[in-house]
């Protein structure tokens, strides 16, 4: 057992008191959006709401506030770790690179402002200007934002890690739908990469292996379902290293619903029900989501002084920010209660 994760568990296990219960997700569901700042100002929400609420107006002060918490939680996990296991955080990590990218490649085409944008973005804001976290900061998102073009923010981009994939779609990016299919590239090589700097470091990670590989069966499930729903020919684009292959993919994109929920390994029956009314995807990918966290966190919680345990860290602090955002948005944009239940995970997974 190497001694370094020893410190870490110690650590992470003392920081973990303070997630959120769903105790206090239910009060802040039931108490109207009025509430939400005051309630949240009651946990450790306070530094983050202190530093940074007054600072824009709503609703985006409230998408700061919580993914700032929440980015602020994974950087205290990654810095904890062995230098041997950060590749795969890291890794891991750069899920939240192409939302940021995603945001900002859009307002591009959109021609939003630098304001507006920057509001949005899945950072740490905490962090000292000039400090390396292995992830890329709010200054070098800021320079990519304040670029007149999308081919100046490619170009900007280029250095990262999913720079390759941006510069063979430069010269077709020049509407939302185009950005789509240049980011669906990033993304293919974002699960791929999460095998690739995958390494046994004390042996005992075969769960978290397992863990990646169903999320990559997860995502290539969901882009066999785009595929069906946008009525596109040919073969569904899919990340290799899950359990399924090409083929059980392609199959899923020529089923109906109803064939396709029974390779689902969990309880999708409600959102496979919206699909087919509403054709609405969101909740299908949450509930898929919700059962692989339900199989695996206990695992990667009882997995004391592990890399795995460092990963339930993680990932509870992903669940947290989801689920304040649900209930955030239900309040703002007044969804109905029933629609805005299925994207809370806590309905699904012990917290």
């Amino acid at each position: 057992m190497d001694s370094v994760y020893t410190g870490a568990y110690g650590r992470l296990k003392a920081l973990s008191v303070d997630f959120l219960n769903k105790g206090t997700f239910d009060e802040l569901d039931s108490r109207g959006k009025s509430e939400f700042i005051p309630i949240l100002g009651n946990t450790q929400y306070r530094e983050d709401i202190d530093a940074f609420y007054n600072m824009y107006s709503l609703p985006e002060a409230v998408e700061v506030v919580v993914n700032s918490h929440m980015m602020k939680n994974i950087r205290n996990a990654v810095r904890l770790v062995p230098t041997g296991a950060k590749r795969i955080l890291e890794a891991y990590m750069g899920k939240w690179d192409i939302e940021n990218l995603r945001l900002i490649l859009y307002s591009k085409i959109r021609n939003f402002n630098v304001s507006g944008t920057e509001s949005f973005l899945v950072i740490d804001r905490n962090m000292p200007v000039g400090t390396y976290s292995g992830f890329i900061s709010r200054e070098e998102y800021m320079g990519l934002i304040e670029k007149n073009s999308v081919e100046e923010v490619v170009e900007a981009a280029s250095k990262y890690w999913y720079g390759t994939k941006l510069m063979e779609a430069i010269n077709s990016m020049s509407s939302v739908a185009d950005v789509d299919k240049a980011l669906l590239r990033v993304e293919i090589a974002y699960y791929e990469n999460l095998l690739d700097k995958f390494r046994f470091y004390n042996g005992d990670e075969g769960p978290l292996y397992e863990f990646f590989r169903k999320l990559i069966d997860i995502r290539n499930i969901m882009a066999a379902v785009r595929f069906k729903q946008n009525q596109v020919e040919g073969s569904v684009e899919i990340a290799n290293g899950g359990y399924l292959d090409q083929a059980a993919i392609d199959s899923i994109a020529t089923s109906s619903a109803d064939e396709w929920k029974g390779r689902i390994p969990y309880n999708v029956d409600e959102a496979v029900k919206l699909y087919k009314e509403k054709r609405l995807l969101a909740f299908l990918g949450t509930s898929i989501l919700s059962g692989l966290y339900s199989e695996y966190l206990p695992v990667f919680r009882r997995s004391a002084m592990s890399l795995e345990y460092i990963f339930y860290f993680i990932i509870r602090s992903e669940i947290e920010r989801n689920e304040l955002m649900a209930i955030w948005f239900k309040e703002y944009h007044n969804v109905p209660g029933d629609k805005a239940g299925l994207i809370r995970m806590s309905r699904y997974i012990e917290l």
